[in-house]
This record gives C-alpha cells, sequence and structure tokens, in this order.
C-alpha cells in the first residue's frame, strides 16, 4: 500500500488543508502523477498527483475535513491489483474554487495587526460570511482559530441581511461590510466583476463599508455598454454610485477600473476622499495585446488557462477550479462585449487613453501599487503618476496584488485612506 499525503505547496508554511474534491473514486484505476484530490491551503487550491500507478482502495479524508500537514489522505494498492478489495462509494463531487473565493492569509483590518493564526477552513467560512478574525477569541489552547470558533461567533453576532446588488444607472453595485465611516468603492479589471475584490475584503475585513462596482460590460452590468473612453466608463458608474446615495468614497481602481478610478476623481461626480491604484491603465501605451486578444477568444478550459496564467507570478493560483469558475462567470453575451470593449479602449494592443495628466491634476492622498513580475502592464507606467503619489513595487507579485498579497494590498488602501483624514 502506498499513502496519499501532503507535506507543503510551494514553500508556503502550513499546519493543515481543507479537502476540496476528490477526483477519483475507491476501486478505480489511478496512473503515476495522475490528479487525485485537490487540497485547500491557506493560500491556494494544491491539486495532489498518484504517488504511483495501481487502485485508489480507500478515501480516509473527505471532502470538507480539515486534514494535518502529513496525514494520509487516502491509500493506493500498487500495480494492477483487483479492485474488489475496496467497495465503491458514492461519486465525489468536484468543487472548484472560484476566484471570488480563493484562500486568503490572515487579515488587516487595523495599520498594524497582529499575526491571527486560523485554519485554512476557518479562514474560507470567515470569508464567506464576512467576519473579521481579529476580533475572535479562540477556542483552543494553542491560540488558533477553527471553524468552531467562527460558527459560535456568528452565532452571537448575527450579521445584517446581505444588502441585494443594485441596478442604478444600469451598472451594477453590491455592499460589503457593516462600517459607517467612508465607504471604500472597488472598480475592477478588465474580464473580471466585482467579486474578484474578495480576496482583499476579507483582508480589510467586515468593519469597512465597500462597494463592488461591475464596470459596464462585466458581471451583472448591461453586457452592450458602448463605453468608448474611460470617461464613458466612469460617467456611467458616477452616476450609480450618485443614485445608490454615494456622495464621497475611498477610491481603489485595479488595472482598467485604475483608468476609470482617475476618470471619476476628475469629474467630482464623487468626492474621491483617497485614490489607490493597482496597476493601474491610463498612465502608458504599452499593454499585452495577445492577452487581450486571446482572453476575449477563449471559449474553453485548454485556451483560457495560459492567458489567465500571464496574470500571476504564483502559477499554482491558477487551478483547473480556477478557470471553470472564470469560464463560468461570463457568457457568449459578456466575451463579445468585452472583446469590442477592448478593440475600444485598447485598439492594436495599445492603450488609446491617456490618463497621466488627468492624474497630476487630483489633489487628495494617492498610492500606485504595482507586481515586479506584472506581464500585462509594464510596472514603468507607475513612473508616471506624478511627484504626489507614493508608488509600492511588490516582488513575486504580477498583475493581481489584490489576489496575491492581499495582506499588503490591504494595508496600504488602509494607510492611504487615513492620510486623507
Amino acid at each position: 500500500m502506498t499513502d496519499i499525503t501532503v507535506v507543503g505547496a510551494g514553500g508556503e508554511y502550513m499546519e493543515s488543508v481543507v479537502v476540496v474534491s476528490w477526483h477519483k473514486n475507491p476501486g478505480d484505476s489511478v496512473s503515476a502523477g495522475e490528479l487525485v484530490v485537490t487540497v485547500e491551503t491557506a493560500k491556494a487550491a494544491t491539486e495532489i498527483e498518484a504517488p504511483v500507478s495501481g487502485i485508489l482502495t480507500e478515501i480516509r479524508a473527505q471532502i470538507g475535513e480539515e486534514v494535518a500537514i502529513g496525514m494520509v489522505l487516502g491509500t493506493i494498492r500498487d500495480g494492477a491489483a483487483e479492485s474488489a478489495a475496496a467497495p465503491k462509494a458514492a461519486p465525489a463531487v468536484i468543487a472548484p474554487v472560484p476566484p471570488s473565493v480563493l484562500p486568503v492569509a490572515s487579515p488587516v483590518a487595523t495599520l498594524g495587526p497582529a499575526r491571527v493564526t486560523a485554519s485554512p477552513l476557518a479562514r474560507r467560512i470567515a470569508a464567506q460570511r464576512g467576519v473579521d478574525l481579529s476580533a475572535i477569541t479562540p477556542s483552543s489552547p494553542s491560540g488558533r482559530i477553527k471553524l468552531r470558533d467562527i460558527d459560535a461567533f456568528t452565532h452571537a453576532h448575527p450579521a445584517p441581511a446581505a444588502a441585494p446588488s443594485l441596478a442604478a444607472g444600469g451598472v451594477s453595485l453590491t455592499r460589503r461590510g457593516i462600517g459607517t465611516g467612508t465607504p471604500f468603492v472597488f472598480l475592477h479589471g478588465f474580464g473580471a466583476d466585482g467579486f474578484s475584490w474578495q480576496p482583499l475584503l476579507a483582508m480589510l475585513g467586515a468593519g469597512h463599508a465597500a462597494m463592488l462596482v461591475d464596470l459596464p460590460g462585466h458581471g451583472r452590468s448591461p453586457a452592450n455598454a458602448g463605453a468608448a473612453s474611460f470617461e464613458d466608463l466612469a460617467a456611467a458608474v458616477g452616476q450609480a454610485l450618485a443614485e445608490a446615495g454615494i456622495e464621497e468614497c475611498h477610491l481603489v481602481g485595479h488595472s482598467l477600473g485604475g483608468g476609470v478610478a482617475i476618470a471619476l476623481a476628475e469629474t467630482g461626480r464623487v468626492n474621491a476622499r483617497s485614490l489607490t491604484l493597482i496597476a493601474p491603465a491610463g498612465l502608458g501605451p504599452e499593454i499585452d495585446g495577445d492577452f487581450l486578444d486571446g482572453f476575449c477568444r477563449a471559449t474553453r478550459v485548454e485556451s483560457l488557462k495560459p492567458w489567465l496564467l500571464r496574470l500571476f507570478s504564483d502559477p499554482s493560483i491558477v487551478s483547473t477550479g480556477y478557470v471553470q469558475a472564470t469560464l463560468k462567470a461570463r457568457g457568449d453575451e459578456l466575451r463579445r462585449a468585452q472583446a469590442d470593449l477592448a478593440a475600444r479602449l485598447f485598439p492594436d494592443g495599445t492603450q488609446a487613453g491617456e490618463m497621466r495628466a488627468t492624474l497630476r491634476r487630483i489633489a487628495v492622498p494617492q498610492k500606485i501599487i504595482w507586481g515586479k513580475c506584472d506581464r500585462i502592464i509594464p510596472m514603468r507606467h507607475a513612473l508616471g503618476a506624478g511627484p504626489e503619489a507614493a508608488i509600492h513595487l511588490l516582488p513575486n507579485v504580477g498583475h493581481m496584488p489584490h489576489v496575491e498579497a492581499p495582506a499588503t494590498v490591504a494595508r496600504l488602501i488602509l494607510q492611504n485612506a487615513c492620510s486623507a483624514g
């Protein structure tokens, strides 16, 4: 017999993992190197391959179960042994991890938090429920927060009913958080949607009010946007925010959303107290046109995955489940709408919008965050921001800093907001 175990992932420190899905059932034949089980760490979904060829005879860790590092997940009978020794179990349900609920690390509710120790399952459930882990007192003598602590906390502090998505101004808005202060308005990047901010929101904690915007042509906003510039998109978002009663906010924009955030702050339609830009568009002409074309054309997992890999420094994030969830989130109508929008905003693989002069006119605290491994928009574009912007370059991070380094990005956003007074 050969045990299936997990000992680590990419050098990441872990004490345990959560089983996400089994790709084989007891009695099934497996080949060495074949995917058999997916587990979730505190950082990402990790696929575990069969160490030998043979028959999967036993599954010891069920879906959703938390397992300590080094423990046995299942066993394989080496060679071509008969499968009759192990009874067939019910087919395992494959549960892909979508981009909007990527596992995350310890939350950042203040500018200088102490490290919060929690199991991967507790972190995932806390993120889904909008629970700030730093507010929880662990019941374990080790000081490690577990699922039972999350359940006890949410029972004692029931969250208010989630605000429905608004359709104001034709743009979908979703409220998050229970804070009463100046809200954070998040504008996502090209091809994403408002829920792509989930890893970052888990870092900020539920105590901060947030509004997630689905840009025109994305998410639940109208697909037929007809926008030809950052200013067009900003006008639609500004109208939606005004109709939702938001008069001032802290603006946070990623990539395409960064260019829109600059344009929105310039209009004065909403009083931007601070402006945080993450790998923003609009600060230079270069952009990866091949990525835009490939992303917009892709209709299958096999054709989409290579382009999604360009977004990250850590390739383990782009699991099969991630790609499947990305495909599911955008149907043919949205895909065509995004291709049309890309042709208007980035003709011939070039950024047509020029926002550098506009950014220099905006007199609010500014931070620009860029991954040093960004392959979509060159990091050097940050130099075009002007002398008022603080620039933060993150090592070993690609075009998605809010996914690959959410704790750091959350801390920088809060610093910028605090500097606004």
